[in-house]
């Protein structure tokens, strides 16, 4: 399993997260899961992240501001589980271009 760590891979990830929940908020659907997203971008070609590579994104993306979620953690097997995946107010200013940030590829 090739490992995330380029920058600029990470910076593009976190553009392309944004703009999928983004795209989900607008069409009013349900806020996706982990497991959901993990699904759609290896469909859109990111085969080689591991969902604890995307967990970790997605963290990042949270503590930045960007998205919210809910984060289930299964006591007996550890696993980690991020549900409501939404966008913020400032996630959906970034998309829209009212917002920078030199961190998070919006092309």
């Amino acid at each position: 399993m090739q490992k995330i760590i380029d920058s600029e891979v990470v910076r593009n990830l976190r553009g392309v997260l944004l703009q999928m929940v983004y795209d989900n908020h607008r069409e009013q659907k349900p806020a996706p899961s982990v497991v959901v997203l993990c699904g759609a971008l290896e469909r859109l070609g990111w085969a080689d992240l591991s969902l604890n590579q995307l967990v970790t994104v997605l963290q990042d993306l949270k503590q930045r501001g960007y998205l919210s979620f809910t984060e289930n953690r299964d006591r007996r097997s550890g696993r980690l589980d991020l549900v409501g995946i939404a966008i913020t107010p400032a996630g959906r200013d970034l998309v829209e271009g009212t917002r920078e940030d030199v961190g998070v590829g919006m092309e």
